[in-house]
Order: C-alpha cells, then structure tokens, then sequence
C-alpha cells in the first residue's frame, strides 16, 4: 500500500513538473518574446544566399514537430510552442520563430524569413473545420479556401519599441506561395491583423484589420506624454489571392 501511494505521488509530481514547464516555456515565448536585431542591408543580403539548414543551428528534425502539406512540401517550424485555441483547422495555436519549407520532390529548402521572428501562427489556408456550440444544433462548419497556400500571421517589427517581438506587437499577414517559394505580407502598410473571417470565397482572403497607432505606450512613457484619446476603428480588409490585389472598406460607423 505504501509503495502505491509513493507511486501515485510520484505521478502527480511528474505532471505538475511537466505542466510548470510547457507553461513557463510558453510564458517566456509569449510575453517575453525575441531580441530584435537590427542588421545592415548587405548582412540580409547574405542571408538571401543562404535558403539552406544552417548547419549549427539547434534544428531537430526528428522531433515530430514538421508536418507534409500538400503531400509534397515538408514545413519545420523552429523553437515551435503550441496552445489550445487558434484559427486554423486543428483548434491549436502554433508558435514559431522562423519556418523552413522542404520541396519533397526537387530537395529544395527555403528559410521563410531572413532573420528570426515572433510567428504567432501558422496553418495551411485551406480547411474545413466543425464548430460545436452545444449538444442540441447541429455542428457548424467553417471553411477557408485559399488554394495551396501557407497563411503565417506573425510580428516581424518591433511596433512598440521595447526591444523585443511578442504578441504585443502589430502582427501581419504573410501568404507562402511553395510552389514558387514566395513569401508575400498582403497588408495594407501601417494596419495590423485583428481577426481572420471565415467562409468567404475561394481564394479571397478576409480580414478585420486596425490602424498602427503612431505613438507607441512606450515612446508616450518616455516623454512623459498622456495617450490622446483618440479611438481607432477597426476596418476590413480584402485581398483577392490570385490578382495580389486589397481593397479596404473603411471604418464601419
């Protein structure tokens, strides 16, 4: 008897050690996010060279966290944190610093962006997914068809100024062309992403979007200025995939 109570506490201390981890490790990403490097243009020309695994990087490619889409491109996410919630098909948030996309058919790799990053997440951007609100009605289902396509919703400036990409940064939409290894920001400049809407029409992507403020808390708070109270309407914007083409609609009074 005694050895099966020491047993089951030892259990439950393994689980609490284990979720103080996965919560620290997904606190120190989420809110104290990453170190912003400011490089020259020549160093991000280098970088452009280079779409290949770097070689002392800490990339474990057996750690189960890639995935195949589209039965032909292998997507490695690095430094990946995942939590309940997200947009897209799978329920779960996925955070990153960088992606790497292996063509599984020509063997080439391409880093998506040049230096690391706060990718808030990331999925593929065509999916159907079932949303049940109660036991009563009938599962709902929401779908985005965006053809071959990898939408990233990520943060890759550092909009308040406090020296490091988190999510209190103005996050962004990228769209991830594989096929031509092209990697597009579709936003209008100076406007964050707020919400992704679903079912909209094929290749038509819908997205509620909010001006940058001008001045940042952190930059008010250093010269000792109050916030104006100035509200900031939230806008939708639409981008139509296969012209590269938005319109905004404005500000809904």
């Amino acid at each position: 008897m005694e050895k099966f109570r020491i047993g089951v506490f030892l259990f439950l201390l393994l689980v609490v050690a284990v979720l103080t981890f996965s919560l620290t490790k997904s606190w120190r990403l989420y809110d104290s996010g990453y170190e912003v490097t400011v490089e020259t243009p020549e160093e991000l020309k280098e970088k452009e060279k280079d779409n290949i695994l770097d070689p002392n990087a800490d990339l474990d490619l057996e750690d189960g966290t890639g995935k195949v889409l589209w039965k032909q491109y292998f997507i490695y996410p690095v430094g990946l944190v995942t939590e309940a919630g997200g947009v897209g098909p799978d329920g779960i948030t996925s955070h990153a610093r960088n992606l790497f996309s292996v063509n599984l058919k020509s063997g080439t790799v391409k880093k998506l962006f040049l230096r690391d990053i706060y990718i808030w997440d990331f999925f593929s951007g065509e999916f159907t997914k079932k949303i049940i609100s109660n036991n009563i009605d009938e599962p709902k289902e929401d779908t985005l068809s965006i053809e071959k396509k990898l939408i990233i919703i990520a943060a890759n400036l550092d909009s308040n100024k406090d020296g490091v990409l988190n999510h209190k940064d103005a996050k962004r939409i990228f769209i991830y062309d594989p096929d031509r290894e092209l990697l597009e920001d579709v936003m209008p400049e100076g406007y964050q992403f707020k919400k992704l809407i679903l079912n909209t029409q094929k290749n038509n992507l819908a997205l509620v979007v909010k001006k940058i403020p001008m001045n940042t808390s952190l930059e008010l708070e250093k010269k000792k200025e109050t916030p104006a109270a100035t509200v900031i309407k939230q806008e939708i914007f639409s981008y139509d995939v296969n012209t590269n083409k938005g319109v905004l609609t404005g500000a809904l009074d």
